[in-house]
């Protein structure tokens, strides 16, 4: 039978790694999310309102709503069809996804992708989500 001072011992230091382990994660999440922030001001939201004055000027009439902590590029035809740039703070460390939904008929397609795979937000170029974004507007620029 195991030794309960043994136990209790390895059981300590498990506690102990675990709070530091979390420790790191939520630091890794704040820096993440300061990135977050700095790249929705400077990249993604000045180059969705430049989608959306070309869009419309091509006759496919697009808007640009900015929720809190997001950007997201609505079609004037149906609001359920969506482009969408948030944080997700469900990995470690948190990315940066492209969300789209879609409708088609009664069914709504979503789909989730980060922009770049593996990359903090201070690591995605502005050329990344223009690719990103061109290869989910495909569904609508027919």
């Amino acid at each position: 039978m195991a030794d309960v001072g043994l136990i209790r011992k390895r059981l300590r230091t498990e506690i102990d790694l675990a709070r530091k382990a979390a420790a790191a994660r939520r630091e890794r999440a704040t820096t993440v999310t300061r990135a977050y922030e700095t790249f929705l001001g400077e990249i993604a939201i000045p180059a969705f309102r430049q989608f959306a004055t070309v869009m419309r000027a091509e006759g496919i009439p697009f808007e640009v709503q900015t929720p809190l902590h997001g950007v997201r590029l609505v079609s004037d035809r149906n609001r359920d069809d969506a482009l969408e740039v948030e944080l997700d703070p469900t990995v470690d460390p948190p990315q940066v996804m492209f969300v789209g939904t879609q409708t088609r008929g009664s069914r709504i397609l979503r789909t989730e992708r980060p922009i770049k795979d593996g990359a903090t937000p201070d690591q995605i170029s502005e050329d990344d989500l223009i690719e990103r974004l061109i290869e989910e507007l495909r569904p609508w620029l027919s």
